[in-house]
């Protein structure tokens, strides 16, 4: 029996009205108390309230910005967005047995300062990323909107969409001398810079990873020339090779004289250090000329 009988059956005719007002065996009316009214009436409208709320806090606020260091597992698929730098040669892996449009996949390491963290994208953000054109390379500035996934022991990011990350890319006004760059590595540049030289393509060899580019400033002497990297990553998730970096068309040839620019990236053992500029991409290679290798290697 119900605790409150009078607000649960008809008045007129006794039988069980549960919270209808209007009684489906006699058409009595049944008035609820005013408090049950109250809520009745105004729970739809406050949902509805409720959702506009909703909506304006994500619409303002957005995904909370944060540090790498702070994502724990506690933090297992949160979205997040973060301001880092690429540390490091985008990786690609092309998607098997899927024809020529399928996207594959990439992956980049990011640094803010605070702890590095790998980020992965997935076929259909992949493919979005290369037709915009904004494939991170190492030495980028990124803001970037991305899940956090926490397995194992440590963590990563899943990049969606490609609306989801934002690149500034620099690239120097001047040349730097290629003199000027191997002086001191370490010191007056250092890994990650943004530099851009001019040389003439002293040598061009491609291995399974890369696509070296020898560059040369007047004599052949080891202070006046410098090595320029294309990853074999970065020409196939551009659509311009597929298996080998022998197959770019439009690579430098030996003799050419060009300007380019990339980032720093330290190669050799702990006391014999040199530079090496990894390069973003094919459009980060120019044509120039004699006089203009000459005037931007001047000291």
């Amino acid at each position: 029996m119900s605790q409150n009988y009078e607000e649960t059956h008809c008045k007129t005719c006794g039988r069980f009205v549960g919270a209808l007002e209007l009684c489906p065996f006699c058409r009595s009316f049944n008035p609820k108390r005013l408090s049950v009214r109250l809520i009745k009436y105004l729970t739809p409208i406050i949902s509805v309230l409720g959702l506009f709320v909703l909506h304006y806090i994500g619409v303002h606020y957005g995904n909370p910005e944060v540090k790498l260091d702070t994502l724990t597992k506690r933090s297992n698929f949160a979205q997040v967005t973060t301001n880092a730098v690429v540390n490091a040669p985008l990786r690609y892996y092309a998607a098997a047995d899927k024809g020529e449009n399928a996207g594959g996949s990439v992956e980049f390491e990011i640094d803010d300062g605070t702890a590095l963290m790998l980020v992965r994208c997935y076929d259909d953000a992949t493919r979005e990323l290369v037709e915009a054109k904004k494939l991170p390379a190492f030495g980028d500035k990124i803001k970037m909107t991305a899940s956090f996934q926490y397995k194992g022991k440590g963590g990563f990011l899943i990049l969606g969409s490609e609306k989801g990350i934002k690149i500034e890319r620099h690239t120097p006004e001047t040349a730097s001398p290629i003199k000027t760059v191997n002086e001191n590595p370490g010191d007056k540049f250092k890994r990650g810079d943004i530099v851009k030289v001019s040389g003439r393509v002293a040598a061009v060899n491609s291995s399974r990873y890369e696509l070296e580019i020898d560059l040369e400033a007047g004599e052949a002497t080891d202070e006046t020339r410098l090595t320029a990297v294309m990853p074999f990553s970065a020409l196939q998730a551009g659509r311009l090779v597929k298996e080998n970096a022998d197959e770019w068309k439009d690579a430098p040839r030996e003799g050419d004289f060009i300007t380019l620019s990339g980032a720093l990236e330290l190669r050799g053992k702990k006391d014999d250090k040199y530079f090496v500029i990894v390069l973003p991409s094919a459009e980060s290679i120019i044509k120039a000329s004699e006089d203009i290798v000459k005037k931007d290697n001047m000291m």
